[in-house]
């Protein structure tokens, strides 16, 4: 499903930028606004359906959201004329006389370009990979080795996918837009297909609320239980409720740099817990797994923090495949390089 998935999208956002500026007649400028516009949508997206999957929809129910849609509406804009505006010439480009979008065509694709974003950004990306670690038993070392494997041959995949659309997707689409979009919106089809003739046999996470809220709530016991003094309190104090089910393990009590928070887990009294172990009231008591997931998280914002420098020099596409654009890409009399082979 994953390939397939990659297949799709990458097969279509690869060269949309040269799409737009061939048949839609825009500026380079006014795509690369739409793009980042785009892009920061998508990015933004991905936040806000983490939190959804996690709080109220589950995973499963997010990948399927909307994708599939985006993909056959800017499908749409290559097959129907109607769509997109007139064909423009080279001369008549040259001499800038080329008809631009209507409203109506343009409100079509920012449609598709959004249900892109919901679908693609939004749905998939924060979840695919959630989701496939759910149907292994982290607990065994069977299903650690299962998990190895998995990212192994995610990745692997990842790898061929940008290959096969960056070639032979890529010079479909340099012969024909209709069958160029048209092949990775069936490969996303059969790539749903196969997601849903799996559903009797995936293990489904029920959604417990959102990480998000965890966090918040672990800063704010922390903070009203500031006057604890740590170097008094034994680990039998601290609260460590049940394993779940929908858990695969407990994390251990570590003496990280952010020790002040492990106050968010300190039992005050036998009153803050019931009989069966829960917590009585989580807005007084966190537990451990709930600081050690903030403690974690914490340490690696720093390698996040620096992974944004790398990733700015990144942004620069619609730039790429403008100078692409303006190349010789003849190789041999016949034959042109396309040009997300080159981006």
């Amino acid at each position: 499903n994953e390939t397939f998935e990659r297949l799709g999208s990458f097969g279509i956002m690869a060269i949309f930028t040269v799409y737009l500026l061939n048949e839609y007649n825009v500026s380079q400028a006014y795509v690369a606004a739409k793009f980042g516009a785009w892009n920061g949508v998508a990015d933004f997206l991905t936040v806000i359906f983490a939190f959804l999957a996690d709080a109220y929809i589950g995973k499963f129910v997010t990948i399927v959201l909307g994708f599939l849609l985006g993909m056959l509406m800017v499908t749409l804009t290559a097959i129907v004329p109607q769509l997109r505006p007139p064909h423009c010439t080279n001369e008549e480009r040259i001499h800038g006389q080329c008809i631009g979008p209507n409203r109506n065509q343009l409100a079509f694709l920012h449609v598709a370009m959004f249900w892109l974003a919901v679908g693609g950004a939004g749905g998939i990306r924060p979840c695919s990979i959630p989701f496939a670690v759910d149907q292994f038993d982290s607990r065994t070392d069977k299903g650690r080795k299962e998990i190895n494997s998995f990212f192994n041959w995610y990745y692997t995949t990842f790898t061929l996918v940008l290959l096969i659309t960056s070639t032979i997707v890529a010079y479909v689409q340099t012969v024909s837009w209709a069958w160029g979009f048209t092949i990775p919106t069936v490969c996303l089809f059969c790539g749903l297909v196969l997601l849903f003739a799996g559903m009797r046999i995936y293990v489904l996470v029920i959604a417990e609320g959102s990480l998000f809220s965890s966090i918040v709530q672990v800063f704010v016991v922390a903070y009203k239980k500031r006057r604890h003094q740590l170097q008094s309190v034994g680990d039998g104090i601290f609260y460590v409720p049940p394993l779940k089910k929908t858990l695969g393990s407990k994390l251990p009590l570590t003496s990280s740099q952010f020790r002040f928070l492990n106050k968010a887990a300190i039992i005050d009294n036998n009153d803050e817990i019931k009989q069966d172990g829960i917590c009585m009231n989580p807005r007084r008591l966190c537990s451990i797994q709930q600081v050690e997931e903030v403690n974690w998280l914490m340490i690696i914002v720093p390698i996040w923090a620096s992974a944004i420098i790398s990733f700015l020099p990144m942004q620069i596409g619609t730039f790429v495949v403008g100078q692409a654009m303006r190349m010789d890409r003849h190789l041999g009399p016949k034959f042109e390089i396309p040009i997300p082979s080159i981006f």
